[in-house]
């Protein structure tokens, strides 16, 4: 066997990627760090470069398929395999990765194997079996006894194949009248309206749905509130937008604010920028601050772009930062290093007129903060001599999703109120000049 290149770990969160488009064929001689396919994941859609030089002999996956990290994806300078040795290559080098972490069933030990109803067959049947993560999803998504399963690969050992064999040879003894009778029985105005109605489901969509279930899963999740007098940085707005927007080139907004001020509160409260292990018994305070910004593609989906190491920018830079990255995930012009790596995360739902938001938190950041619509209301305003008057001033309330299991209520309203004492009596002028 020859060097293996595997499906890499892209992103501390990343589990798995779809293979996109082939950039090499076989026979082709690389370079280390020549890129040789495209792959996407939940994060983002990538090329991967070669890290070894070499002669492709084989390519393992095909194109539209999605693998785990960690499986082959490429064979260089070996022999060239034949179409039935390539998932051996493949569940090979998958068993090297988890031996150790694998029970070994002794030759002279006797195994008693009861023959069960294929329905009753528990999913995790035979675990003392060394198969690979895909062997052993697809017999458990199909609820198959490995038991009763005739290995053609290496050792007799259980592959891909011989469960998809198993499988078409089932579907060939169904009875094909019952299929026929039920197909007659279906109006042809509702064959025509199901078909309208279906479809699949959009790639981004549906690593959206399975990072927000995973997250609620992971997360012991609770909302907290504040409410914010924004009414000084109103006025602040008003008098310099024209000659901002002039000199940037877009409009200064209320969300930079927030993020210095958010900023500011994670350094006074450092286990808000933290990362939460439970299984691993590993809580990761960070020493810097990465702050992620939710942007909307044009609903389509929803991405975090970071802003790396953003404790150094000052406001008016942590404005262009924002407006930078943004810009480039709309356009999909973004990058792995863009959407990942975030420590706290901000979701601006103000901008399409919220009024409280409870979002979801950004695995595997601790909390998530919502910025709510501002608006125009009458609040009881006491001045200096303590005399209280009603007047109208631009307010929004902040809202906070925390993990429990990492802090309690009084962390996560200490730092939304540090938040919110920033925001309504910092200088903010002098940050701007």
């Amino acid at each position: 066997m020859g060097e293996i290149v595997k499906m890499p770990q892209l992103g501390e969160t990343v589990t798995e990627g779809t293979i996109l488009r082939w950039l090499v064929a076989v026979g082709d001689e690389v370079k280390e760090d020549d890129p040789i396919l495209e792959i996407s994941t939940d994060k983002v859609d990538t090329e991967v470069p070669s890290p070894f030089s070499g002669k492709v002999t084989s390519l393992l996956v095909d194109e539209g398929e999605t693998v785990e990290v960690g499986v082959a994806l490429m064979e260089l300078g070996g022999e060239a395999p034949s179409k039935d040795q390539k998932q051996e290559i493949i569940e090979e080098v998958v068993e090297k990765e988890i031996e150790e972490d694998t029970p070994v069933v002794r030759e002279d030990t006797p195994v008693v194997r009861e023959e069960t109803p294929k329905s009753e067959v528990p999913k995790e049947a035979s675990k003392d079996v060394k198969l690979s993560p895909i062997v052993r999803k697809l017999a458990s998504d199909n609820n198959i006894d490995l038991t009763q399963v005739t290995g053609t690969g290496k050792n007799n050992r259980i592959t891909r194949k011989d469960i998809e064999n198993l499988l078409n040879s089932e579907h060939v003894s169904e009875v094909p009248e019952v299929k026929v009778q039920e197909e007659k029985i279906v109006p042809q105005e509702a064959k025509k309206q199901k078909e309208i109605s279906s479809g699949s489901i959009p790639r981004l969509r549906k690593r959206i749905a399975e990072n927000m279930i995973l997250s609620k899963q992971t997360s012991a999740h609770v909302m907290t509130s504040v409410e914010v007098d924004y009414e000084n940085i109103a006025i602040l707005r008003n008098k310099i937008k024209a000659e901002f927007k002039q000199k940037e080139g877009f409009s200064l907004t209320f969300l930079p604010f927030i993020s210095v001020a958010t900023i500011n509160a994670l350094r006074e409260f450092p286990v808000v920028n933290s990362s939460f292990d439970l299984a691993q018994n590993v809580h990761e305070l960070h020493d810097f601050i990465n702050l992620g910004i939710a942007v909307d593609l044009n609903r389509e989906g929803l991405l975090v772009g970071t802003l790396k190491d953003s404790d150094s920018f000052n406001l008016r830079g942590l404005a262009r930062k924002i407006t930078e990255v943004s810009t480039l995930l709309r356009n999909k012009e973004y990058g792995l290093e863009d959407v990942t790596g975030s420590t706290f995360t901000i979701s601006n739902n103000g901008s399409f007129n919220s009024f409280i938001t409870s979002p979801i938190i950004n695995q595997p950041n601790v909390a998530i903060l919502s910025t709510e619509s501002i608006k125009k209301k009458p609040v009881v305003v006491t001045s200096a001599d303590g005399t209280d008057s009603i007047a109208i001033r631009n307010t929004g309330v902040l809202s906070l999703t925390w993990d429990h299991r990492v802090f309690d209520g009084s962390t996560a309203l200490l730092f939304l109120n540090s938040i919110k004492d920033k925001l309504e009596n910092h200088p903010w002028a002098d940050d701007l000049n």
